[in-house]
């Protein structure tokens, strides 16, 4: 990817001491809502790719020290672990959520499969995920254990073989509830289909292909597919509107749609080797959406928070959304890399 073909400005106008700022006004960081480890994560990953690809390698390595700094301080008295920091560097909160821990998780074992052993954030990542992992069978919604199944299904292609059981354990536990919560025009293992979405199917696909387990990945797929009958039945992406959701024999609500959901779900095709859906997926940042809107803002970098209804977007690039679209054009780069390389 040439480096002018993607903005980092925003991205690094958003990096304060302790990683990334959690939210903006319009494009104005808000330093006010402070820091948080979810968005570190994210940031961490980000970080990984910019390094591992030559974009802008010296940022790349700054901010993603400052997340490692920011998830060391977040598990210094593990087990107890933080999510919320203000903006002096103090935590605000008694105990991070678990979808934090399983976001962790996953961050980790990313670090682990993309980074060279003689890369400096391995050791560290390594040491992390070791401490954190034991926190993985307290994990209490489906969301969480899904980030987790991400990580350690990472940690194992890394060679991290010690990790194969809690991923064959978090892959039997969400396969049971998918078979004990599915009916008659519902494949999903909880009654809701809500934030973060697809990264339920890809756990169950990336766990299945890392396991060479074909009824794990049957299921993943049989997931994925009936998900994108639902938000890609074409040639356009229509996420689950927030924070209503959409309830079991409910009404599928469309707004507000956010960025995440979009780069959940290009993953979740690039995890089953369908990069044409993908590729849709991401399109929903450029204007590919039920609004026709261009969500992401594509001469700093940054990205709108979400179409908030019919017409209606977003004025704020807080860290999650724009982080969405920086995996997401990243993601495109590796597809299109991949290609090349075939060709």
């Amino acid at each position: 990817m040439n480096q002018s073909a993607l903005n980092l400005d925003h991205l690094r106008q958003l990096c304060g001491e302790h990683g990334i700022i959690q939210f903006s006004q319009g494009a104005q960081p808000d330093l006010e809502s402070g820091f948080c480890l979810d968005d570190n994560v994210r940031l961490l990953v980000a970080c990984v790719d910019l390094t591992r690809m030559g974009i802008d390698s010296g940022f790349a390595r700054r901010a993603g020290n400052d997340a490692f700094d920011f998830i060391e301080a977040a598990t210094a008295q593990a087990p107890r672990y933080h999510n919320m920091m203000d903006r002096d560097g103090r935590f605000t909160d008694r105990f991070a959520s678990p979808e934090s821990i399983g976001r962790l998780i996953r961050a980790l074992g990313i670090v682990l499969r993309d980074c060279p052993r003689n890369d400096p954030w391995w050791p560290r990542a390594r040491r992390e995920l070791r401490r954190v992992a034991a926190a993985s069978t307290a994990l209490s919604s489906e969301h969480a254990r899904a980030f987790a199944l991400l990580g350690f299904a990472a940690a194992v292609e890394a060679g991290e073989t010690s990790f194969r059981a809690p991923l064959h354990a978090g892959a039997e536990a969400m396969l049971f509830e998918l078979d004990r919560n599915s009916g008659p025009g519902w494949v999903w293992p909880t009654d809701q289909l809500s934030y973060d979405v697809a990264r339920i199917p890809e756990s169950l696909i990336r766990a299945g292909n890392v396991l060479d387990d074909a009824h794990i990945l049957r299921h993943g797929m049989r997931a994925l597919e009936w998900l994108a009958q639902i938000v890609q039945p074409g040639e356009r992406f229509e996420p689950i509107g927030a924070p209503q959701w959409y309830p079991r024999g409910g009404t599928r609500p469309y707004y507000a749609q956010q960025p995440l959901e979009a780069l959940a779900m290009m993953e979740a095709w690039m995890a089953a080797g369908e990069d044409e859906h993908a590729r849709v997926a991401y399109e929903w940042f450029a204007g590919n959406n039920l609004d026709e809107l261009e969500v992401a803002d594509f001469a700093s970098g940054g990205c709108r928070d979400g179409i908030d209804g019919p017409g209606k977007i977003s004025s704020n690039m807080g860290a999650e959304s724009t982080l969405a679209y920086v995996q997401a054009a990243l993601n495109l780069h590796a597809i299109a890399s991949a290609r090349e390389g075939v060709a």
